[in-house]
């Protein structure tokens, strides 16, 4: 069977797709492990190491949260999706882990959240869900209100440079699991004429024992969020020494943006 649904909003599209969101993974939990061991190490590169107050403004189902404060940081974890936090909260639950979990708007967090942070960090392509300059803008303001003079950022985003010059159709589907118990993803994607904006179509499925396949459709729009606009809007809003790694530099799938405030 195969549920289609329309272009959504971050909160509807990631609501939607939060009972289901480890399927995008061959084993969630081992790659959430892998991701939060990278950031430790590059936080504690930029002197913020466990123990520290840590915010993760995008945390989604708890990705890179969870094992973070598994690793002992002071985790603060908020997301715009209502249903992705409360799964999250229901992930930690299951695995003993204490951390505050909250909704919240990224443009807003400030407000969400009590006292500063050593540290924010959004991963996984979070920020580009921002299709225009004022509202990156206002949500980086947001970040830095949560920030200590020194406190550092660390973002996640694709590399959107080499992806506009070959816009490429989508990701193939990657099939996971034994027979009877396999789950698959893959995307789709349209750009708009100008090359600014990207429709993605997220195909998941997951196969029962019987060997029937359920799969699912959902839609959702990034803006094509180059590192320079980035930077520059990062530096105009109270952050410096902007630096960008690469998947090679930092071991994580995407190029990794690491600003102090």
């Amino acid at each position: 069977m195969c549920q289609r649904g329309a272009v959504a909003q971050p909160r509807d599209f990631y609501d939607d797709l939060a009972s289901e969101y480890h399927l995008l993974f061959s084993d969630w939990w081992a790659a959430a492990l892998e991701h939060a061991e990278i950031v430790s190490r590059l936080l504690t590169e930029h002197g913020v190491r466990t123990g520290s107050r840590l915010l993760d403004c995008t945390c989604g189902i708890g990705t890179q949260a969870l094992p973070l404060a598994a690793l002992g940081y002071d985790l603060t974890g908020t997301d715009i999706s209502p249903r992705s936090v409360e799964r999250a909260r229901t992930e930690a639950q299951r695995r003993d882990l204490q951390l505050q979990l909250a909704t919240a708007d990224v443009r807003h967090v400030d407000e969400a959240t009590n006292g500063l942070f050593d540290a924010v960090i959004s991963c996984d392509n979070a920020l580009p869900h921002l299709l225009t300059d004022a509202d990156l803008e206002q949500a980086i303001r947001s970040i830095r209100a949560c920030l200590g003079d020194g406190g550092v950022f660390l973002a996640s985003v694709r590399d959107y440079d080499t992806l506009a010059a070959d816009r490429p159709t989508g990701t193939p589907v990657s099939i996971h699991g034994a027979p009877g118990a396999r789950h698959a993803s893959g995307q789709g994607w349209a750009w708009s004429p100008d090359g600014q904006q990207v429709q993605i179509t997220l195909l998941v499925a997951a196969e029962s024992p019987d060997g029937a396949w359920r799969t699912s459709v959902r839609e959702t729009t990034y803006r094509v969020l180059r590192r320079e606009t980035l930077t520059t809007l990062l530096r105009s809003n109270g952050f410096s020494a902007v630096e960008w790694l690469r998947p090679a530099e930092s071991g994580y799938y995407q190029p990794v943006l690491i600003a102090v405030a």
